[in-house]
């Protein structure tokens, strides 16, 4: 090789600038990142400075507060009433069986036992999901601690800020999420989630969609009935094994796919278990059920005292003095004495007429739709159940209906409607019944029915006359018509002032105004007690004290108006004793007593004795023509009832927090289902209140006396055949817009009302408080002292009403109101209040003394 081609060839030192370039870049690149990451890591560094301290403190399992509704228990301690946005019941997580919890892991979050609390494998998975198609939703990154933590904020924060779609909500979620996992263990974890999941119609938790869809305890579920709640979270309407059975049954699938895959149950208890047909209820509100109008009072009483807040969120626990079996007794008396006189006022028409044959039968196959049922399958009707029916045709005369309820033919006779006429106030149902069907009924009506049958309809007050023409074979019916008339009913126990019983109207459903409470209306003669107990005690009148009958015309010439005050009947009778005055509910003499007593003393004796409602200061309040309700009214009979001592009506006796502390106590000494320690505590609370006694003691007994002779002799005479001693009155408005009767026994006092809920119709001839109300009475009464321990139902009497010392006991003459002689024809035993007692004989008709009389009608004496 040449020199010159060794010059050529010559090997050249690397080209430093190039390479340098390329290391500066890589510098550059990595610096960057570097900086970033800290930058980033800065930010995310002071992004969670920021929201953690916006994020609830959560050490431990005690921090867990889920949201708990109000429980309310009648007074043996059954459940009538929960009153919640979210209904709970919080089960210890040993009692949820493994199976239900593995499936919710396996539908909802499958790395749960290995992630921290944030599952950052599944976000990946879900935003490359979501980048492969821009127009899917970001789905399957939130795990189950991290919809605990959004339970958390929700119970500290509100539920639409812990749920709100922002990136805020999700970066405190997942802080909240990282410090749950820190403190708690997987279970912990799991005990919360499955007590706060919400699962559909307002149930939250397990417990709570499992009485709610399979009326069963979490503990009892079947596999099946575990995988259809696992598949509730994502959307639980859309998957409600009751509203889409279809969706829920493809969801469960589904669950016990994953199950399957995962390995927690075999090939063939999936297969089992898809093919199992569950029982799934409707949502069932239990307060509805049981005492509604009841409940619903607490919940008032409730709201007013701790707040809406505190009754649906913080899991209070309300003992109440509801006697459960007197309240569905006094339900049953308010809904039978309504029908009963329903039926009195007449038939009002069908609910609609189907001319077209196409449209009866178009009717009956919707009908059996909504009621269930499928392809040929016949209906079984229930007693007491209220069917529609289709009127298809009619034999006997005239006198039978042949009807279609459901698809099945039956027979309405005359023995099961003869009561229905057409509406008129001005007759009586016994003078006006219809001879046959044909009166009321025409082809194509649709009217509704109840199941009934011949030796039923044999023993109906209207229709038993027609009973041998009831058809032996076929189902039988009796007509139904839903009440327009309303009613209320109120029981106190008056030595303890608890509320055993109360109904406010008809149908809760229908209408949740609560007559006991709200409605006020004039009371009639139900009124009388507040006024003669006034002359008792401010004028010392007695039961003989004897009172001018006799018409009263009051003038008012500014006003150009004139008041005659009435009798029933329009009849007087001069002067009468107090005792026949009130035992007749006589008009005028209550009156007069008025008068004599003064209109202020009246309303003022009414305000001492519970009246709150405002009273017109007029003489008409005493025959009660100013309203006032029947709790007020209760207040006044319970306080006659208890010698004069008055006792605020109690419907609560205990509420208790959900840590177990007591907020109130109002419980009795006496009350058997308190502890011994309770009573005490209770008996020093009434020791330590002064006693308020608005009526004397023997006024209060002479009242008595009084009220148990309007039982035995007068208005509500009825009401003796009960079989124990009852004292009560009577109450009917004019024209009979408002009926009453206020009755009690040694150790229960009860009050009914029946009217319409406006005047705009009279409860109609012959319809007065012994007749409307009084009925309604008597069945619950005689309901609630049956005692069902013995084979044989028997009466449980309560005792006689017994005098107290401050009362004499004397024999008189009834028609003078003097003491009796030995050769008085007539006498009665009655009651004084000591130092009131007649101290005159009456005259000795046997004796002739011409100094008080002058046969011959001279100006001279004899």
């Amino acid at each position: 090789m040449s020199e010159d081609q060794s010059q050529s060839f010559k090997v050249l030192p690397p080209n430093k600038p190039a390479r340098t370039g390329r290391r500066s870049l890589g510098f550059v690149f990595l610096s960057l990142c570097l900086v970033g990451g800290l930058l980033g890591a800065l930010a995310a560094g002071l992004v969670y400075q920021h929201y953690a301290a916006t994020v609830p403190v959560f050490e431990s399992l005690e921090d867990y507060r889920p949201l708990v509704g109000t429980k309310i228990y009648s007074a043996d301690d059954q459940l009538i009433g929960e009153f919640a946005h979210q209904r709970r019941v919080v089960v210890p997580i040993e009692r949820i069986p493994r199976m239900l919890s593995q499936a919710f892991i396996s539908a909802e979050d499958k790395r749960f036992y290995i992630h921290g609390g944030i599952d950052f494998i599944g976000v990946a998975q879900a935003i490359a999901a979501k980048v492969m198609n821009p127009s899917s939703k970001l789905r399957g990154a939130s795990t189950i601690t991290q919809q605990v933590a959004k339970s958390v904020l929700a119970t500290y924060e509100s539920y639409e800020k812990a749920t709100e779609r922002t990136l805020e909500r999700k970066i405190r979620e997942a802080i909240l999420a990282r410090n749950i996992e820190g403190v708690l263990t997987k279970d912990e974890i799991l005990f919360i989630y499955m007590n706060e999941i919400f699962l559909g119609h307002k149930a939250y938790g397990v417990q709570a969609a499992a009485e709610h869809y399979f009326r069963k305890n979490v503990w009892e579920l079947s596999l099946a009935e575990m995988a259809t709640f696992a598949g509730l979270p994502q959307r639980p309407s859309d998957y409600s094994p009751y509203s889409r059975p279809e969706a829920a049954l493809a969801r469960r699938k589904y669950v016990l796919r994953r199950l399957m895959e995962d390995g927690h149950i075999t090939q063939a208890q999936e297969a089992e278990a898809v093919q199992e047909e569950l029982q799934v209820y409707p949502r069932h509100e239990l307060y509805l059920d049981r005492a509604p109008y009841f409940t619903e009072q607490i919940r008032r009483m409730l709201v007013d005292r701790y707040g809406e807040r505190a009754v649906l969120e913080d899991g209070l626990e309300v003992y109440t003095t509801l006697n459960l079996e007197a309240q569905v007794g006094a339900q049953d008396a308010i809904n039978r004495g309504l029908l009963e006189l329903d039926q009195r006022q007449g038939f009002r028409g069908p609910a609609f007429n189907l001319a077209d044959a196409g449209a009866r039968k178009n009717f009956i196959e919707r009908y059996r739709e909504h009621k269930g049922l499928k392809g040929e399958q016949k209906p079984e009707f229930e007693s007491g159940e209220v069917y529609a029916a289709l009127v298809e045709g009619f034999a006997g005369r005239g006198r039978l209906a042949k009807i279609n309820v459901l698809g099945t033919s039956g027979f309405l006779p005359l023995a099961g409607m003869r009561w229905a006429r057409s509406p008129d106030p001005t007759k009586l149902v016994d003078y006006s019944y219809i001879k046959r069907v044909t009166q009321a009924l025409k082809l194509g009506d649709v009217i509704w029915v109840s199941k009934s049958s011949k030796s039923e309809l044999s023993k109906d007050r209207h229709g038993w006359t027609e009973a041998s023409d009831v058809p032996k074979k076929g189902d039988i019916f009796r007509l139904y018509q839903e009440p327009i008339a309303q009613a209320a009913l109120m029981s106190v126990d008056p030595e303890t002032g608890y509320v055993v019983a109360q109904v406010g109207g008809y149908d809760f459903e229908t209408s949740s105004f609560n007559r006991a409470m709200q409605a006020c209306r004039e009371p009639g003669s139900a009124f009388k007690p507040i006024v003669y107990s006034a002359a008792i005690d401010k004028l010392d009148y007695t039961a003989s004290t004897l009172i001018d009958d006799k018409p009263l015309v009051f003038d008012d010439p500014e006003n150009e108006m004139r008041w005659k005050p009435n009798n029933a009947g329009e009849s007087f009778r001069g002067e009468i004793p107090m005792r026949t005055c009130l035992q007749d509910s006589i008009n005028t003499p209550a009156i007069r007593i008025a008068q004599a007593v003064g209109i202020r003393d009246i309303l003022r004796n009414a305000r001492r004795l519970g009246i709150r409602t405002p009273l017109k200061k007029e003489l008409g309040t005493a025959l009660g023509s100013s309203c006032t309700t029947l709790s007020d009214l209760m207040k006044v009979y319970a306080t006659i009832n208890q010698g004069g001592l008055y006792r605020e009506p109690i419907f609560i006796r205990r509420v208790v927090s959900r840590d177990g502390l007591v907020l109130e106590d109002g419980s009795h000494p006496m009350d058997p289902t308190s502890t011994w320690r309770e009573r005490l505590d209770a008996a020093y609370r009434q020791w330590s209140s002064p006693e308020y006694r608005p009526l004397d003691t023997a006024t209060s007994f002479v009242m008595t006396s009084l009220l148990e002779n309007v039982v035995k002799n007068g208005t509500a005479v009825a009401a003796s055949r009960i079989g124990f001693p009852v004292a009560g009155k009577t109450g009917t408005t004019n024209d009979s817009y408002d009926a009453w009767f206020m009755g009690y026994s040694s150790n229960l006092v009860t009050g009914v009302w029946v009217g319409h809920d406006t005047k705009e119709r009279p409860l109609g001839i012959g319809e007065y408080g012994g007749k409307t109300a009084l009925p309604i009475w008597m069945r619950y009464n005689r309901k609630y002292y049956l005692d069902f321990s013995d084979s044989k139902v028997r009466l449980k009497p309560p005792g006689a009403f017994v005098p107290p010392p401050s009362v004499v006991e004397i024999k008189i003459d009834p028609e003078t109101g003097y003491l009796a002689r030995e050769t008085t024809e007539r006498t009665v035993m009655e009651y004084y209040r000591k130092g009131t007692e007649p101290t005159e004989y009456t005259p000795d008709v046997t004796e002739f003394d011409p100094n008080e009389f002058n046969i011959f009608e001279t100006d001279v004496p004899l």
